[in-house]
């Protein structure tokens, strides 16, 4: 088991995870917030369900990542809703996100360094792992 893939792959998710956790400390976001605030500032208005498909998280973990969010008055249900269940940013949610790219910028830069070339061979590889039928699974259509 030392060598298994997934233990380490999750283990070097969690080392990822607590770096750029630590630069966004003093904007007050954690990565997975961040990533909410990128997907509303593209969407413009989202759904749950569209939130955490474009962060590939669950439902359940992208509204408790969202709720901190609303608290803080950085999103909102959306005013223009056709029903309910939309959210968007708020001005002060927009400008937060707009001041902690920077942050997120230097660790990008810092693990993109580090790792270089073979996050694009890694997720080549990963992807295409993906795409092979599994038991109890069809291919993914492409």
């Amino acid at each position: 088991m030392s060598n298994c893939v997934a233990w380490k792959i999750r283990r070097a998710a969690r080392v990822l995870t607590r770096i750029y956790d630590e630069a966004l400390a003093p904007h007050g976001l954690t990565s997975m917030q961040l990533g909410t605030l990128d997907a509303l500032s593209d969407m413009g208005s989202a759904t749950l369900a569209q939130i955490a498909e474009v962060g590939g998280h669950e439902r359940t973990a992208t509204w408790r990542g969202l709720q901190p969010l609303i608290r803080r008055g950085l999103v909102r249900q959306a005013a223009k809703a056709e029903r309910a269940g939309r959210y968007e940013l708020t001005d002060e949610g927009a400008a937060l996100f707009t001041a902690s790219l920077e942050a997120w910028r230097g660790v990008q830069d810092r693990v993109l360094t580090e790792i270089g070339d073979n996050l694009d061979v890694l997720m080549t590889r990963v992807e295409a792992l993906d795409a092979k039928p599994r038991r109890g699974r069809k291919a993914a259509a492409s």
